[in-house]
């Protein structure tokens, strides 16, 4: 039997710190089941979904992943998802559609504070964010997975984002998951030609 838990390491992000991570994992008897890596600046960042056998004490997994990884200076975190003081239940009864918004523009301050708190209004939750600042022109790109409740009205989520950001020559795009795989390949369209009679 195994017990799961979410594994967060943040490290400087140096060659060969994804390798004692692992390694500390196989160690440790851990399998890893969900995963998310960054790079920021300097740092390595990971959040795991691992299960571990049933007995593995978590205070143990945390020393040896800390022990393994003391090079690199990481600090370890653990999370048990069964712990309801820690998580609320992941039985969400709303049905939800994914989405991407994108938004673009010369970077200004307040940006992500809007753009969440509306997101929050709408009931929309955001899944992933990846975000850069060039600095030789001083822009932004944010690129986000929303999922967001059935029937939302993302026609109008979109205008009032562009409408937002309009003075400050900001782009906003948002689309349906499905158009953007879609777009990315393409279906061969099947036509009958009719033999000339």
């Amino acid at each position: 039997m195994a017990k799961q838990y979410i594994l967060t390491v943040l490290a400087s992000n140096r060659t060969g710190i994804l390798a004692a991570l692992a390694n500390a994992l196989d160690e440790l008897g851990g399998n890893t089941l969900d995963v998310s890596q960054a790079v920021i600046r300097q740092f390595f960042t990971m959040i795991v979904a691992a299960e571990f056998p049933e007995n593995r004490d978590p205070d143990v997994i945390v020393d040896h992943i800390r022990a393994v990884c003391r090079p690199y200076g990481a600090e370890v975190s653990l999370k048990d998802p069964s712990d309801e003081e820690v998580f609320e239940s992941a039985d969400d009864p709303v049905e939800k559609q994914r989405y991407v918004l994108t938004i673009a523009g010369p970077d200004r301050p307040g940006v992500l504070r809007f753009i969440a708190h509306r997101l929050a209004q709408h009931g929309i939750d955001l899944v992933d964010l990846q975000g850069q600042r060039r600095e030789e022109d001083r822009t932004f790109l944010f690129s986000m997975e929303l999922d967001a409740p059935l029937g939302i009205d993302s026609l109008q989520l979109r205008r009032e984002l562009e409408i937002e950001f309009m003075s400050d020559s900001i782009t906003v795009s948002l689309q349906h998951r499905r158009v953007l795989a879609a777009l990315a390949h393409p279906e061969p369209m099947g036509f009958n030609v009719a033999s000339p009679g």
